[in-house]
């Protein structure tokens, strides 16, 4: 099972190394952040990076999150297994579901290929963008993304996933 670290913003990286070099294997089966591909326009080029989808939070499948949480106390950075009544914070089942549907290898959520009509509205995507289209809250063509609103972790969530055009797609030939 799936359960949620919280860090300090901007350290999934080295919390993470932090987490594979001081906590034993034998605890949990993975350790991991979801990143996003994002898009930037530098001149006019398209500049393809990743940034954290949920900053300040790691993801453990772990099937002893009690021996987890003994463990993290020794990482020397901020870290904590997010609680709720004294019970661990595991993704639910539908929550793991989604996460795992809308990212790629190496925990990766690519940017969607959309297609748009004459007012620069998307009228259909690929990727993730597609299978949560009706979950669009906000679109910003200009700045290649758009949120999607969706119950995750005990509350609705606005999420941010990179798209890309077809005309970004032509610009590459």
């Amino acid at each position: 099972m799936w359960y949620v670290i919280q860090i300090q913003t901007g350290r999934e990286e080295k919390v993470l190394e932090m987490i594979r070099t001081v906590i034993p294997r034998e605890l949990y089966e993975e350790c991991f952040y979801i990143r996003r591909e994002c898009a930037r326009k530098e001149g006019n080029v398209w500049r393809i990076q990743e940034a954290p989808l949920f900053p300040g939070y790691l993801f453990a499948d772990t099937r002893d999150p009690q021996g987890l949480y003994v463990m993290l106390r020794q990482v020397p950075k901020l870290t904590k297994l997010l609680k709720e009544d004294q019970v661990f914070l595991g993704v639910s089942e539908e929550e793991q579901e989604f996460l795992e549907e809308i990212q790629s290898e190496g925990h990766v959520v690519k940017r969607s290929l959309v297609r748009l009509n004459e007012e620069k509205e998307i009228i259909w995507a690929d990727g993730a963008v597609g299978r949560y289209f009706d979950h669009i809250v906000r679109q910003r063509i200009r700045k290649r993304y758009v949120l999607i609103e969706k119950e995750l972790l005990g509350e609705k969530r606005k999420i941010l996933f990179g798209i890309r055009t077809e005309e970004d797609e032509l610009a590459k030939k």
